[in-house]
Order: structure tokens, then sequence, then C-alpha cells
């Protein structure tokens, strides 16, 4: 059949790869995220160096690029139909998608067109790419990336995002101020990697734990701005792999004085995919069971997330989990009243396989949108996997992480 085509096997029977086209996949050990460009190439020329800088070595990568010296055109299948076995497979196996296109755009005007059904993620690239000084408008509905078979969407949430760079804006980013293949192939300029940073920004916000062996914590520490006594966290927080063997445990604490005393409240993601809400506390190394919530009908998978609230006033200990997506609960779950920790100076994040735990290693923990109070803090990822946070706005390091075994 003759362009355009509607699916990936009618391309290639009429073209030949490694002349016509060519796809490049590649999967991190542990990557939940996908950096991908299905009009690589010459197609949209500078999407496919865009998702590929994007993704480094953090996310999962996908290209499909044009290599006609002239027609790239006759390879681009629309985003709805590209089914491509191994994109496919990339996409769906990841948890957030970033999908690089190129648009006409008008003239000489650099922008971004920005869409898809991940309107949380949606919002935080908006908000970097904009303090990063790249203008950014809401997708025209004809690449608004909205539609559920857009290849952006087909991962494990349904809903990724879809970023439409205009002509001028990808020119910007090659010396030769072009996207010929000639200038992609050439250095590329500051703008390229400041447009890649900011986006990148939106991935780093999510402070990661490497588990890599059982029954062995990661903990992130913060000294709490304004009090030792009545103190509250809220983080929301995932895991990579379903349990075996035995649990994945996260907890936030409050009142750290240090790993061996503080309160935690802390999830049970289980073997059988429960999630149990717990209270629980630490004193000179022993831990306690303070409470449990009542059964809720959370179900833990790979890579979805949930909300927890933890509270500490006076001798009162609180908390709730949700699913995140959904609106957080108005009351609380699950109560304790206990006076052994009258006070300590910090909050924090604990990270624990079960003894009995059997996954292939490590697991990984990722944990975002942690607020202290009224503070919201984003979090960057440490060279040793160990989360750190920041401030927004200061790049001041906060958290001081400690590994441990228990």
């Amino acid at each position: 059949m003759p362009p355009p085509y509607t699916s990936y096997a009618a391309l290639a029977a009429e073209q030949t790869e490694g002349v016509d086209y060519s796809r490049t996949a590649v999967t991190p050990t542990g990557a939940t995220w996908a950096a991908i460009s299905i009009h690589g190439g010459g197609i949209e020329g500078g999407s496919g160096e865009m998702a590929q800088q994007v993704a480094g070595s953090r996310m999962r990568y996908y290209q499909f690029a044009g290599l006609k010296t002239s027609g790239n055109s006759d390879l681009h299948i629309t985003s709805a139909l590209f089914d491509e076995p191994n994109c496919v497979a990339l996409v769906s196996g990841s948890q957030r998608t970033l999908s690089f296109h190129g648009f006409t755009g008008t003239a000489g005007v650099a922008e971004t067109a920005i869409g898809g059904l991940d309107a949380e993620l949606v919002g935080r690239i908006t908000s970097r790419l904009q303090a990063a000084g790249f203008s950014v408008i809401t997708a025209p509905s004809e690449i608004a990336g909205t539609d559920p078979a857009n290849i952006c969407n087909l991962n494990a949430r349904s809903a990724g995002v879809q970023l439409e760079m205009s002509n001028a804006l990808r020119s910007s980013f090659f010396v030769g101020g072009s996207t010929s293949a000639a200038s992609r192939a050439g250095p590329r300029t500051q703008a390229f990697y400041d447009y890649a940073r900011a986006v990148s920004g939106a991935y780093e916000g999510m402070g990661r734990m490497s588990l890599g062996s059982v029954n062995v914590s990661r903990w992130a520490t913060l000294v709490h701005p304004t009090s030792t006594t009545d103190q509250q966290i809220s983080v929301t927080v995932a895991t990579d792999a379903l349990a075996t063997g035995g649990s994945h445990f996260a907890a936030a604490g409050l009142r750290f004085t240090d790993t061996n005393n503080t309160y935690l409240a802390r999830l049970d993601f289980s073997t059988s995919a429960t999630v149990t809400l717990t209270l629980r506390k630490r004193v000179a190394g022993t831990e306690t069971l303070l409470a449990t919530a009542s059964a809720n009908a959370l179900i833990h998978a790979a890579g979805r997330r949930f909300g927890l609230t933890f509270s500490a006033v006076g001798s009162t200990l609180s908390a709730r989990t949700w699913l995140d997506g959904t609106a957080e609960p108005v009351g609380w779950q699950v109560t304790a009243t206990d006076t052994d920790i009258s006070s300590g100076p910090s909050v924090g994040l604990r990270g624990i396989l079960s003894s009995a735990n059997t996954n292939t290693l490590p697991v990984m923990l990722t944990w975002d949108h942690v607020s202290i109070g009224v503070q919201r803090l984003s979090a960057t990822r440490s060279v040793n996997g160990v989360s750190k946070a920041h401030a927004a706005g200061t790049g001041v390091a906060l958290w001081a992480p400690v590994v441990l075994a228990l």
C-alpha cells in the first residue's frame, strides 16, 4: 500500500530497515519512565535526539528514525496507529511516557505544544520548561495526544505526555540552525541541553531508593523547619515490582532522632497485592506495632503510586493512605495514642524489604510530592540511589541519607 501507512507491518513490507529507517529500543534495568520518538531521524528532525538526551541512562528509550535522503515523511505513521512491536512493548512496560514530536508552528516562533492524558505530568513539565525560559502552549486538538490509542497513552497508567516542538525550536537546538541530517550530526546548542534538563527535571523530582538487600533499610531524613513536637508529612510512593516471597515496606517517619528512635506510618505492599497501613514506633531499636488501619480496597501494582499523610500532634498519631490521582481522604484511617517519643528534630522516609522477600534485586522505591506542613519539597536522586531532596527553587541539599542494616 502507498503512504501514508496505517501500521508498521504495512510500512515494513515496502521499506527496507537499515536503509530507509531504523529502530532503536533501550531498556535500562529498573527504568519505569520512557522517552520515545516515533518520528525521529529525518521525519521530524530533532525529536529523536531530544528523546535520547532526556532518557539518558535512567529512562527507557525508543526511536523510529527515517534514514532517507529525501521523502522521510512517507515513513510517518500517526501516533494512534503506531504499532511497531518493540515500541509497544517498551511503552507498555513503563509507568510514565514522554513522546517527542515536531510540528511546523508559526514561522520563527520557538515553542512547545504540550498534551497527553497524564495531566499531572503535563503540568509539571510545563512549569519546568517555562521556568527555564521556554514558551509552552496547550496543544491544539489535532496534536493534543489525548486519544487513548496514542502510543504515549499505552503505558501502565494509560496516560502519557506528548511534546510537540516547533520547527523554530528544534532548529535552535543545533549549531547548524536547522534540523537537517548534517546539522543534527553536529554540535548541539546550549538551548538543546537546557530544554532536556528542564524536561528531565520532572523525572528528577522523584527521589529513588534502591533496595538491593533484604532486611536492610534505606533512610532519608530532614530536620523539621519549625517543630520538634507537632509534625506532619505527606508523600507519594511506588515500587517498581509486585512483592514476591515477602512484602515491600515504605514508611514516613516523624519525631525522628535517629534510626532507632522515631514514629512510623508504614505501608505494607504484600505478596497478595494488598496494601496495609500501620502505625509503629522504634524505641531504642525495638520496633512495636501501635495500630493497624481497617481493611481498604487499595491494590498494589508495579509503579502504582499511593499517597501517605502522617501526623503527630501531642500524644496522638494519625495516618491515611489513598491511590494517587484520587482525592485524599478527609478523615484519618488509623490513630493511636503514645507518649514514648515526645519530640524529635527530624522527619524522614524509610524503605525496606521483608527478610522473606524473593524479588529480583534491587527493588526500586520512588518518592514524590514530599511536603511538610505547607512546605513543598522536590527530590533528586543521589548517585548511590538514596533519595535527596531540595527546597523548591534553592538547590541547597536538605536530606541526609544513611544506610543501615537493621
